[in-house]
């Protein structure tokens, strides 16, 4: 007998029918392992996630969901619209049948028609890269350990006061909001929902006043995993040495920090202070739309690095469409304009070579490539730990 196979959103599933499907398949069965607790910002009830699913049904049963949650970023001054993908969950019963393919194709066909620029998610992957995604974004990695304090600072004593957030009404988000919003790259976070965000995957919101100046807001950091700084944020440069003190005098043990390629002051400071380093892919992202994000992240790069003068063009064979773009940089600024079907171009790339020369850190297929090409990539693409789903 056939079945009735219904896929697309699932407004009409009722949340404990959604939250019961998600946690089982991923064996989530403790209040401390389920979904809602790893992330407020998706799954409270209020927030009705299952809005923001793709569903399969069979027969009306639910069987499998695919999260699609739509957040922002702003890139200088330009407002990229994102879609995370969270949950690909699939009832035990009802594997080997397609549906998480079918519902991540459904989920992909609509960011495309919606004009999402970019889609982030975390996994295999081999497994995602059938879907479009694959690693890029440069992130760098430094280790902080005991010594390191003890010889560059010669104490450990904790140069500002530290408090973990809490209460989603507190004023010093204000102070967050105010620091962060003007910044060249900037996530777009409501302030009602900004702690569940910041929340995200059971990570802690830490706030830092300095005693000697009146208490003044100093800045902020997101630590997750116990001792990882995923994002952190100062009200003045100069902040970040005293902020990396307090969080050592806090912690009493070593912890490492993730910095942006495009932070390149905190960077600097770190450099010379760090037991070690790396350098990383952010996350795994589908750039559905390379114009927008090549515009967005070449002029973030240009906000910090001296480009040399030139022009490319490239034919993107893009998981969304074809892209044919011509890209200027002059005296310090650039363009980025389409090219008709028949224009001649430079280079050809497939959607996941795209990905990887123009995002990576690390590309073998860059360096085949023109001395210009190795100067303007990698681009900055980035997604902070809080963004994620």
């Amino acid at each position: 007998m056939n079945k009735n196979i219904y896929c697309g959103r699932g407004n009409r599933i009722p949340y404990a029918d959604y939250m019961a499907l998600i946690n089982l398949s991923f064996g989530f069965t403790t209040p401390e392992t389920e979904f809602l607790g790893l992330l407020p910002k998706c799954y409270r009830e209020e927030y009705r996630p299952q809005d923001q699913n793709y569903v399969v049904t069979e027969d009306g049963v639910l069987t499998a969901a695919v999260g699609a949650y739509d957040h922002e970023i702003v890139v200088c001054g330009r407002r990229l619209p994102c879609r995370g993908i969270g949950n690909v969950a699939v009832h035990p019963d009802h594997r080997s049948k397609g549906y998480m393919k079918l519902a991540m194709n459904k989920s992909l066909e609509d960011m495309i028609a919606d004009g999402i620029v970019l889609s982030t998610l975390g996994g295999r992957r081999q497994r995602y890269q059938y879907f479009g995604f694959d690693k890029a974004g440069p992130a760098y990695s430094f280790s902080i350990s005991r010594d390191n304090i003890r010889h560059t600072f010669g104490d450990f004593s904790a140069p500002f006061t530290a408090r973990i957030v809490e209460d989603p009404t507190d004023s010093v988000l204000d102070d967050i909001l105010r620091i962060t919003e003007g910044k060249p790259f900037a996530p777009v976070r409501p302030r009602e929902t900004y702690l569940d965000i910041a929340n995200t995957w059971k990570a802690k919101l830490v706030v830092f006043h300095d005693p000697a100046e009146g208490d003044r807001f100093a800045g902020y950091c997101i630590i997750a995993g116990g001792n990882t700084m995923t994002e952190l944020r100062t009200e003045r440069v100069e902040d970040l040495t005293k902020l990396l003190r307090t969080v050592f005098a806090s912690l009493n043990e070593g912890f490492s920090v993730l910095i942006p390629a495009y932070e390149t002051e905190y960077l600097r400071i770190l450099s010379p202070i760090a037991e070690g380093m790396s350098i990383q892919c952010s996350m795994m992202y589908n750039v559905l739309r390379y114009e927008a994000a090549i515009d967005a992240f070449l002029a973030l790069k240009l906000t910090y690095a001296d480009l040399p003068d030139g022009e490319l063009t490239l034919l993107i064979h893009g998981f969304a469409r074809d892209e044919r773009l011509r890209i200027t940089v002059k005296e310090g600024k650039h363009t980025i304009e389409k090219l008709s079907e028949d224009a001649p171009v430079e280079i050809e790339l497939t959607h996941l070579q795209a990905t990887e020369l123009l995002f990576s850190p690390v590309s073998g297929l860059r360096e085949t490539q023109s001395y210009l090409v190795r100067s303007w990539f990698p681009l900055p693409i980035f997604m902070y730990h809080a963004d994620e789903v």
